[in-house]
């Protein structure tokens, strides 16, 4: 009798199979996709779907490339690798600037008062705790919150001002 994946088993396939990409796109600095199929051995079903998770991790990143198919890289956002610990009041207030609007940490410190280092700072934390994605335009990275956590926080901000209503 067949039985079907469960979620945890494709996700451990996923994670898996973007160790690989990461490992084969360390190699060298430009990979076009079906090199980079023929070079891990997945199918292209299956690096398309690691790339795409890589892509949101902010890990992996588009280049510019020439014919019809894509060709990829290693993404360096400049987030420092740092412990999940408490948020500063710095952290919450990127936080809280990054809802609904996507910056640039240049940007970011013009708008809050703070430096470059200190907002990436904060956004190192922050990415430390799942909260943030980035992308790439051109040689500009793009920070934004991540969906599922700006859902959460509207949903909290929501609770409460209904606490407030009801008292």
């Amino acid at each position: 009798m067949f039985n079907p994946p469960t979620v945890e088993d494709l996700q451990e396939t996923r994670r898996a199979n973007e160790k690989l990409v990461l490992a084969a796109l360390d190699s060298k600095p430009e990979w076009v996709e079906t090199e980079l199929a023929k070079t891990t051995g997945l199918a292209l079903s299956h690096l398309r779907a690691a790339l795409a998770s890589l892509l949101d991790q902010g890990r992996v990143r588009r280049l510019p490339g020439t014919g019809t198919r894509a060709v990829y890289g290693l993404a360096d956002p400049g987030l420092a690798d740092v412990p999940a610990s408490p948020l500063t009041p710095l952290a919450k207030k990127v936080r809280v600037y990054l809802e609904g609007r996507a910056d640039s940490a240049l940007h970011m410190a013009e708008e809050l008062r703070s430096t470059r280092e200190e907002i990436m700072a904060a956004l190192s934390l922050l990415n430390a705790h799942n909260m943030i994605t980035c992308t790439f335009v051109g040689s500009l990275v793009i920070f934004r919150l991540k969906e599922a956590q700006a859902l959460l926080d509207q949903k909290d901000s929501k609770t409460e001002a209904k606490k407030k209503q009801v008292a």
